[in-house]
């Protein structure tokens, strides 16, 4: 009986954090309240609070598995390519990754902004996450790439600096971004 409450409660758990992420890819995060949220999964204030008993509880739990996926999508990429150009496919196909992350990039910034503008706990925890997702870059693309520990090491450093900027710039949408281009520059210029 016990281990069927806990799948309810993680249920619940996991459709709070995804009404609260869409709400928050709509709205903003200082545009979604906890009174937002219980209305869109259909619940009453009281039972969101028995789940989560802040705000930034839910930002931090989305936080934790937005970058999650981030770092997945990332990793997935440089561990698929073990092909004679390596350095060429693995920055073209996350260029094309980046291109197609518009929900995912806009929940991204707000949440850095978040971080950014006073969230202390927020940016402790997304601190953390960046820190253990550059690390992890940074032995994938040591192993899959067989690349020297400086260059993966720079590499890892510059990929998620790119990702960030690439995600700002998409959102903003003041013109079209040359993906292929940019690729095209990277791998040519990269070593």
């Amino acid at each position: 009986m016990k281990k069927n409450s806990n799948n309810t409660n993680n249920n619940m758990k996991q459709n709070i954090l995804i009404c609260a992420t869409k709400l928050i890819a709509k709205n903003g995060i200082k545009n979604t309240s906890l009174a937002d949220i219980a209305k869109d999964v259909n619940i009453s204030k009281g039972t969101l609070y028995y789940h989560y008993s802040s705000k930034d509880d839910i930002i931090c739990d989305i936080a934790d598995s937005h970058l999650h996926i981030v770092n997945k999508a990332v990793l997935n990429c440089v561990q698929n390519m073990k092909t004679e150009n390596p350095h060429d496919d693995t920055v073209k196909f996350i260029m094309q990754k980046i291109s197609t992350i518009e929900s995912t990039g806009r929940v991204h910034m707000y949440l850095i902004c978040e971080a950014i503008t006073g969230n202390d706990t927020l940016r402790e925890r997304i601190k953390v996450k960046y820190i253990d997702w550059r690390q992890t870059l940074k032995t994938e693309i040591l192993n899959s790439l067989e690349d020297s520990v400086e260059n993966s090491d720079a590499l890892s450093f510059l990929l998620i600096s790119i990702i960030d900027g690439l995600v700002v710039q998409s959102l903003l949408k003041t013109e079209k971004i040359p993906f292929e281009n940019i690729s095209s520059f990277l791998v040519k210029n990269w070593f």
